[in-house]
């Protein structure tokens, strides 16, 4: 008897945390952040669904790409990285999406930027996202967080009544999109558990 309520704390416990996790995309797929090549990063963006929680990490070669998040729309398509909102160069930077809204990422090093390598990440609330796709997961690495400052900003919310495509290429990371029905189970177990 106390192994089985042992076992049912932990499995709440463990429910509990999973609400905290989303999904880890790393952007460009398998060829990652790169002005080499024909990524297509508009595309990529377009067959995913981010939503608050999720993390992207760019992964790329650190001597020769950087990351930089633009504030406007007119400084993404103009590739101007004079005055950005936050500047990574570890090489492997993962940014958590921590609200919604459009959130404009460059490489700010000569011609990359005119050359394609640049992304417009539009994050949804959870309850703006479709429901989960059933796709198989491709895993990501553990990314780092270095970058030279950070502070989050970004330009006005998306309508919720705009359609998202679904998301295909999602990592391993554990995710849960709605959390307030889990957390009732939750509490409820852990009532039952001390009754």
């Amino acid at each position: 008897m106390a192994f089985a309520k042992n076992s049912m704390l932990f499995f709440m416990v463990m429910a509990l945390f999973g609400v905290c996790f989303g999904t880890v995309y790393k952007v460009g797929d398998s060829n990652g952040w790169t002005d080499k090549g024909s990524v297509s990063y508009k595309g990529w963006a377009s067959t995913k669904t981010f939503v608050v929680g999720d993390t992207i990490v760019f992964e790329y070669n650190a001597k020769e790409q950087n990351v930089v998040q633009v504030k406007t729309l007119t400084e993404f398509n103009g590739c101007n990285s004079k005055a950005p909102l936050s500047a990574y160069n570890s090489g492997n930077d993962a940014v958590e999406l921590k609200k919604a809204g459009h959130f404009f990422y460059i490489c700010g090093l000569p011609g990359h930027c005119e050359a394609g390598q640049k992304v417009d990440i539009r994050v949804l609330e959870p309850s703006q996202a479709p429901s989960p796709s059933h796709s198989s997961p491709s895993p990501s690495p553990a990314p780092s967080s270095n970058h030279s400052h950070r502070n989050e900003s970004s330009a006005p919310v998306p309508s919720p009544s705009a359609k998202a495509p679904t998301s295909p290429n999602k990592s391993s990371a554990p995710s849960v999109k709605s959390s307030s029905g889990l957390f009732m189970l939750v509490v409820m177990g852990v009532l039952a558990y001390f009754a």
